[in-house]
């Protein structure tokens, strides 16, 4: 027998006998599969199978040069915003808030709901509820099971957008029946014909500022009573990220990089990295003889979560999405790919046994964004002349990160600190941010977050502290480090004299083991959903390798 297991049966036999144990809490069901899609036409709203009518692929429109199918529905429902309320991770995170703080249970449904089911939301009048979401038949719940659909961002209105009171999924969709869209002449007469919607063109739907109310989520904690108290919590903050950088186009003057975040995650070629000419292409199939125009963009809305649409792809009949399995499979490894243009490493000897390592943020906001789970690290592997490994750093194990006895580091509740140099394979630099709780513990309750007490996830080019947005997007833990600027951050690794050959690679990860262990079976039915999907390992993604000769 090992000795790790004797530790334990020894620790079983000499812990105090209860006469009479607790039973084990029981097992609870899982959440049910979710309802497949279903066309709904509401005097508010048409469905994304109203739009597919006209806005899938036909003969010719709407296909690449080797006749894929590069449609705005087909390409959409293949993303994780499609996906946003039938996402697993989703409803046991919503249900873990509502346990913590059932007396807040409308204003946090209200929070959650109106940014991942946004047209569900506002066809009823802000009353969806999490329940109705998973098993609801009305149009709200079946509107609301399509994520951020068409209308989720086609009838949002300007008025606001990208301000401080459309900010937390508080910007307004239209209920009349008005689609915006980027075309200066749209063909409104078919589309009222087939939809009953209106096609109005708007400027807005091509700026960053549409993407502004869902992506910058500010957050208090609840008190007993879950009424909002503390500070405000920038939970995430991409657009502010995005704003405070050299990619913004918004003021004068503009970045020298200057890109909005549909020319990232909207690409107007086939090929979505941007190495491949721009579409032109009819719009939509009716009619049939809609003309061919250029400005045609891609709606595949590529962000950074491959591993729960590879998990998804493998539980499609649970999830009952449009989309089925082999486009979730494409989606995880078209994913990875544009996860892969997110950053670049530096390698430089400053002497024969020290390396200067730089992570490039190639992105226009930090890296990497978005939730707080989200992290990624180096992975650091020197050799001798023998090729004979004789450093190592940041080595993982079934997803989690281990030291140089291969004992885990990164286990429930522990915050690595920021790093300046690696001499060491205990030591490991994780960017990320961290939230704790009033007590200083990790914690994973977006409402009882009471600070950030470490976020130095690179900030992009151009960040200033003296901005505006410099508060909320500002890094924490990193104090001192005269390497961390704008656009990139540089480690010291410091190697044996043996050393010969050093490799680095940036990997990352969505949802760390660390977040999935935060949840038991029996927490909830979406708890257990959630565990069964994810029981794969999250096997950290390649964002970038390099490699030297010392």
């Amino acid at each position: 027998m090992r000795l790790g297991a004797v530790l334990g049966v020894l620790a079983a036999c000499s812990a105090p006998q209860s006469p009479h144990p607790e039973p084990a809490p029981p097992q609870l069901p899982m959440l049910a599969a979710l309802p497949k899609p279903a066309p709904i036409d509401t005097p508010r709203f048409a469905s994304v199978a109203v739009c597919a009518r006209c806005h899938t692929a036909g003969d010719q429109a709407m296909r690449d040069a080797a006749g894929r199918d590069i449609s705005p529905v087909t390409d959409a429902q293949g993303s994780m915003m499609a996906l946003a309320a039938r996402d697993p991770y989703y409803f046991a995170a919503v249900r873990r808030e509502l346990a913590a703080n059932p007396a807040a249970k409308v204003a946090i449904e209200a929070l959650c709901i109106r940014c991942h089911a946004p047209v569900g939301f506002a066809e009823s009048d802000g009353a969806l509820t999490v329940d109705e979401l998973t098993a609801g038949t009305t149009p709200a719940a079946v509107l609301g099971r399509e994520g951020v659909g068409c209308a989720g961002c086609h009838a949002l209105a300007a008025d606001g957008l990208g301000t401080e009171a459309t900010f937390v999924g508080n910007a307004a969709l239209r209920t009349d029946r008005v689609a915006f869209g980027a075309l200066p002449e749209p063909l409104a007469e078919a589309m009222l014909a087939m939809s009953m919607t209106r096609p109005v063109s708007s400027k807005h739907v091509s700026e960053s500022r549409l993407c502004a109310s869902c992506h910058t989520v500010l957050v208090r904690a609840l008190d007993p009573a879950g009424a909002p108290s503390g500070d405000e919590i920038p939970e995430q903050a991409t657009y502010l990220e995005w704003r405070n950088s050299e990619f913004q186009d918004e003021l004068e003057p503009a970045g020298k990089s200057a890109t909005t975040c549909q020319g990232c995650h909207m690409p107007r070629g086939a090929d979505e990295l941007g190495k491949s000419p721009p579409i032109t292409t009819a719009f939509s199939t009716r009619p049939p003889d809609a003309p061919a125009r250029e400005g045609y963009r891609r709606h595949t809305l590529r962000g950074g979560n491959a591993y729960l649409l590879r998990q998804l792809a493998r539980a499609a009949d649970w999830l009952g999405a449009a989309a089925p399995a082999s486009q979730l499979t494409e989606a995880a490894d078209a994913t990875e790919a544009f996860l892969r243009s997110s950053a670049e490493l530096e390698l430089v000897a400053r002497s024969a046994h020290e390396v200067a390592v730089t992570i490039v943020n190639r992105t226009g906001h930090k890296l990497p964004t978005g939730s707080p789970t989200r992290r990624m690290w180096l992975h650091v592997l020197a050799f001798d002349r023998a090729h004979r490994p004789v450093f190592e750093s940041g080595a993982t194990r079934e997803g989690t990160i281990v030291d140089g006895k291969r004992a885990r580091i990164d286990g429930p509740g522990v915050i690595v600190p920021h790093r300046t140099e690696l001499s060491s394979p205990d030591q490991i630099l994780i960017y990320e941010a961290v939230p704790v709780d009033a007590q200083g513990r990790r914690t994973h309750l977006l409402l009882g977050i009471a600070k950030i007490a470490k976020d130095n996830r690179i900030l992009p080019a151009g960040w200033r502290a003296d901005h505006a947005d410099a508060r909320r997007t500002q890094p924490v833990g990193t104090d001192g480090d005269r390497d961390f600027v704008a656009g990139r951050d540089t480690v010291i690794v410091r190697l044996p004299a043996t050393a010969h050959t050093v490799a680095v690679e940036l990997l990352y990860q969505s949802i760390p083991p660390e977040t999935i262990e935060s949840y038991r079976p029996t927490d909830s039915p979406e708890a257990a959903r959630f565990l069964q999907i994810a029981k794969t390992p999250p096997h950290p993604i390649l964002l970038a390798r390099s490699a030297l000769d010392l």
